[in-house]
């Protein structure tokens, strides 16, 4: 991976929005294409926002905190009542805006080298664009005036911070009482994005590995309880013929 100077510009391109419009709106066969592959790790934004649904909460706001492109907003807007989704690209936030005033569009995906193929993304079935507030924003600042959320969901995010503890440690405070608190991870820790001792795990301390989930339980205890804890895999298309696996992890916790 190439290191950059300011890893957060990789967002504004137009490669960054092609990759995660696919990623949260390509059809199957996009990923697919010789009809083999991890089937379980498809529609990785859709399932992330369908973690609230064996739960009994109050459905009036959610929050999708780092929505990139809003899929996941797109499903949440299903069932919540308002829909507030954020992202620190303003690229990523205005292709999310752009695609649910349009509700198609069409980008250009790698198939081989330098050769590309156009694919037709469109809005999901049964979105409510109406209940759907895209904004540009820093997970690390959130503005006081925000509110609270009877769901948040902080999907693929924490590992992209600079300071993922300081962002958690104050998370609480816009999560509804006995709202849940929806966090996925694969916990991929890299100097370019966060800096090594803002990890919340992946390294030695006195001798003894410290993993993310246990930082993130000793974080969130106070404030939180662990409702269930999973495996999510996701796959992201570099070309036809080769796609990234990946396995999140996420947990659940519902606010006390």
């Amino acid at each position: 991976m190439n290191t950059l100077s300011n890893p957060t510009s990789f967002y504004e391109t137009d490669k960054a929005v092609s990759e995660y419009l696919l990623f949260h709106y390509g059809e199957n066969n996009a990923f697919l294409e010789q009809g083999i592959g991890p089937k379980d790790a498809l529609n990785f934004a859709q399932r992330c926002g369908q973690l609230h649904a064996p739960h009994s909460i109050d459905r009036n706001r959610a929050l999708d905190l780092g929505c990139a492109v809003g899929a996941a907003a797109c499903e949440l807007s299903k069932t919540f009542e308002t829909v507030v989704a954020i992202d620190y690209s303003q690229a990523l936030i205005d292709a999310a805006q752009n695609l649910i005033n349009s509700d198609k569009t069409i980008i250009n995906v790698t198939s081989e080298g330098e050769l590309t193929t156009e694919v037709e993304i469109s809005l999901p079935s049964l979105t409510h664009p109406d209940r759907i507030e895209f904004q540009q924003g820093d997970a690390m600042n959130l503005t006081p005036d925000l509110g609270i959320f009877d769901f948040v969901l902080m999907a693929n995010l924490i590992d992209r911070l600079p300071d993922p503890r300081k962002c958690l440690e104050n998370i609480n405070s816009i999560v509804a009482p006995n709202g849940i608190l929806a966090i996925t991870s694969p916990y991929t820790w890299l100097e370019e994005y966060t800096p090594r001792t803002k990890w919340l795990g992946g390294f030695l301390r006195d001798d003894q590995p410290v993993r993310s989930f246990d930082t993130l339980n000793e974080i969130l205890t106070n404030h939180f309880t662990l409702l269930s804890a999973e495996n999510m895999p996701f796959l992201i298309r570099e070309h036809c013929r080769k796609n990234q696996f990946s396995v999140a992890q996420a947990t659940l916790w519902q606010k006390k």
